[in-house]
């Protein structure tokens, strides 16, 4: 007997033994489920709450009336203006407008000081007090002429074949040296759609070194010279007449300019013309530079101003190319 009562009392000590070890997983797994039922209900407190406060609030607020309502704004939204945003998009398209003579800006501009506008060859570019410029720095030369006057592109297209020509690596053709070497301008002028009747022009010719046109005489004498050996010499069916000659010098270069008529048959017979010109020649080094601006003698006074205009222009340099 009492040897039964030792067994079972030896079993149940080993029951309690092994008890502890699913007893406890089953304390821990009950502990967590109370916590996460206690920690659900006080977020649902917390929001219950956060409820009540908006809206206690709006039950405080006052409502808006008709009078004292007013949209959002959303001035507080946009970025702050840059002064310097501002003044870089004025600058900006002040000079755009400028550079594009918007509206004829920059030429009213740089009409009021066509002096400073000339002397930094602005004209070359836009008009000034009704001409643009003509520059050639590689043959040492420049005037100006009216606005509504337009490049001869003939001549341009020839003196484009002649610089090529010159600036050519192959050998010259047996036709190109036999061809007789003529006097071509090397810039001219003139209207839209005319008939070449009006025009201005600069003929570039070799000179000897040193030549001086004082060797003819003073400038009357020179234009007289000029007409009767040159321009309207005898049988050639022209006859000169001599207006005006003048000389002045600029920068150690002596400038004569002359005002002439030259008339070709009779007036009214086929193929007869009578032209107004005003020329001026000077030289520089080896090289003797010849303007011409003529005009048909009936449109003479309406082009008077502008053609002295264009011989007081008319300047030599030293070339830069």
């Amino acid at each position: 007997m009492r040897v039964s009562m030792l067994s079972s009392s030896a079993s149940s000590a080993s029951v309690r033994a092994t008890a502890p070890s699913w007893r406890v997983r089953s304390r821990t797994r009950a502990r967590c489920a109370r916590r996460r039922a206690v920690g659900a209900r006080a977020t649902a407190g917390a929001d219950d709450d956060d409820d009540d406060d908006v809206l206690s609030a709006s039950a405080r607020a006052p409502a808006p009336t008709s009078s004292s309502y007013a949209p959002p704004s959303r001035a507080n939204d946009l970025a702050p203006i840059s002064p310097r945003r501002v003044v870089v998009g004025t600058l900006g398209a002040t000079a755009l407008a400028l550079g594009a003579n918007f509206l004829r800006v920059t030429e009213k501009l740089l009409g009021a000081v066509p002096e400073f506008a000339r002397a930094n060859k602005l004209d070359v570019v836009y008009p000034v007090q009704g001409f643009l410029r003509s520059y050639e720095p590689q043959k040492g030369y420049t005037f100006i002429y009216p606005v509504d006057y337009l490049a001869d592109q003939t001549m341009a297209r020839r003196k484009a074949m002649r610089v090529e020509e010159r600036n050519s690596l192959d050998p010259p053709s047996l036709r190109r040296e036999s061809r007789r070497n003529v006097e071509e301008p090397d810039a001219a002028y003139g209207p839209k759609n005319s008939t070449g009747e009006e025009n201005v022009s600069v003929i570039v010719s070799s000179v000897p070194a040193g030549f001086d046109l004082s060797v003819f005489g003073d400038a009357q004498s020179q234009a007289n010279w000029l007409l009767a050996n040159v321009l309207a010499k005898p049988g050639s069916g022209k006859t000169g007449a001599l207006i005006n000659s003048s000389s002045k010098v600029v920068s150690g270069a002596k400038y004569y300019t002359f005002e002439y008529t030259i008339q070709k048959g009779e007036p009214g017979a086929p193929g007869s013309w009578f032209r107004h010109n005003v020329a001026v020649f000077v030289t520089r080094g080896s090289a003797l530079f010849t303007l011409v601006a003529q005009i048909p003698e009936e449109k003479w006074t309406s082009r008077r101003d502008d053609f002295f205009k264009i011989a007081d222009s008319f300047r030599v340099f030293v070339p830069s190319g």
